[in-house]
């Protein structure tokens, strides 16, 4: 079956590109996935990594590289190679964005991948391997979703008449609980659950969809959990189609950075209306000054 790809007037060969490798690592993930043939190793930083993270990771630059072969990448498994800095046009990849729940079967991952210019994400792809479902987006031109054999526009749906928000352990919402409850109380929404996984696109998807807004909390300068490959495609394609993605004090994120974790938080919402809701009620929560956008600029002010 032809694969139908959304039009794009900026970046044609980029997004035709994206969504194919995107859906090439989901074969092979799929197959380690059924076939439970994955060895999982153990990284440096006490992470785990998979044969299927390792494969899909050689695929994706493979056909990436072999298209645009002058442009830079940072994935998961490369962060620490600097020359990505040199270049204006960075792909952002995590090959497998929830290694631990496919580690434990429960189909709750994701390929993320997005093309940055300029340090903000212009090209973004997210696809489900076990279901297909398939989210994109172009900068300034849309988002759409995407399954084997339809693409339709990609537009998130009015609220509920009380918004759903969830934070997740990831992000400190079992330590930082009590901040996130009273930022809940004050817009009127419900106890947030604690989520043992991050925020995806297929999250506001109306088949998946059960909240309306992710409300991740800071950290200390390069601790965060979270890193620039976790967010990337999630950013262009929740703003694309009509919601907000900022960090805590409303920033949008810069990517390509010298040192890539998150350190000012995330704060994901289905409306504009509901993220400055959001934000708002955060203000008085947070610390000042606001962490840099950099955290190596933060690191290094503190000798570190």
């Amino acid at each position: 079956m032809a694969t139908i790809l959304p039009e794009s007037s900026a970046y044609p060969g980029e997004l035709s590109v994206a969504v194919d490798a995107a859906r090439k690592a989901a074969d092979v993930i799929n197959r380690f996935y059924s076939e439970r043939t994955a060895e999982t190793y153990t990284k440096g930083d006490g992470s785990p990594v998979t044969d299927a993270d390792l494969a899909a990771d050689t695929l994706l630059r493979e056909i990436i590289s072999g298209a645009f072969p002058d442009d830079a990448f940072l994935t998961e498994e490369g962060a620490q190679n600097l020359e990505r800095r040199e270049h204006d046009r960075v792909w952002i990849i995590d090959p497998i964005d929830g290694t631990a729940q496919f580690i434990a079967g429960t189909s709750r991952f994701d390929v993320l991948i997005a093309l940055a210019v300029g340090g903000r994400p212009v090209v973004a792809v997210a696809i489900q391997p076990t279901t297909g479902l398939m989210h994109a987006a172009v900068s300034g031109e849309g988002a759409w979703r995407l399954t084997p054999d339809r693409c339709e526009p990609f537009r998130l749906e009015p609220l509920p008449d009380l918004p759903r928000v969830v934070s997740s352990k990831w992000y400190r919402g079992h330590d930082g609980r009590e901040q996130i409850l009273h930022i809940a109380k004050e817009i009127g929404a419900n106890e947030p659950p604690i989520l043992d996984v991050g925020f995806q696109p297929r999250a506001f998807d109306p088949t998946q969809r059960t909240y309306d807004a992710f409300i991740g909390l800071w950290h200390p300068p390069g601790e965060s959990a979270a890193n620039e490959w976790d967010i990337a495609a999630s950013d262009l394609i929740v703003n694309e189609a009509g919601g907000r993605v900022t960090d805590l004090w409303g920033r949008d994120f810069i990517y390509n950075k010298r040192n890539t974790h998150i350190s000012g938080g995330l704060l994901v919402s289905a409306s504009g209306d509901l993220h400055e809701a959001l934000h708002q009620a955060l203000e008085s929560h947070l610390p000042s000054p606001a962490p840099a956008l950099d955290p190596a600029d933060d690191l290094e002010g503190a000798g570190r």
